[in-house]
């Protein structure tokens, strides 16, 4: 009955790889959000944060949508929103204190605006779009609305 604890063998390795994911964890997920891989982009590295993903679709006839949602710190949320080339894309993010941003990144994975609360811009292409949630500090609960004119 009497078991012995298991020891490794290498305890150095072990020591090195939880150095090495403290220092591509950051802090914060604004400094996060402009190093955020494209979820369809397998020649860039993960990184090693918690995100979930989210499909937008408006309701029949309907241009905009309202969504509801929170982050904890260390997380992002990703919204994917289909448009076209040439469509304005309003978004504006809300919540109670101030400190959730959002980043638009365009079907090649390319940062159309980052670090914002809100924002409206002409798509440069068609596709699908993520609208990347995160917090400049600590977590937030917020409320997201997305229209395409």
């Amino acid at each position: 009955m009497n078991k012995q604890a298991k020891t490794f063998k290498h305890p150095i390795n072990i020591l090195i790889i939880g150095l090495s994911t403290l220092a591509i964890i950051p802090a914060s997920v604004k400094a996060v959000s402009r190093n955020i891989p494209a979820t369809n982009s397998p020649e860039k590295p993960a990184i090693l944060m918690s995100q979930r993903q989210q499909e937008i679709q408006f309701k029949r006839g309907a241009s905009s949508a309202e969504v509801k949602g929170g982050v904890a710190r260390g997380e992002v949320m990703i919204y994917l929103i289909n448009a076209k080339e040439g469509q304005t894309m309003n978004v504006e993010i809300q919540s109670v204190e101030g400190n959730a941003v959002f980043k638009v990144v365009d079907p090649n994975t390319n940062a159309v605006v980052e670090g914002e609360k809100s924002w409206s811009g002409e798509l440069p292409q068609t596709g699908k779009y993520q609208i990347v949630v995160g917090t400049e500090r600590g977590g937030a609960s917020y409320t997201l609305s997305v229209s395409i004119d």
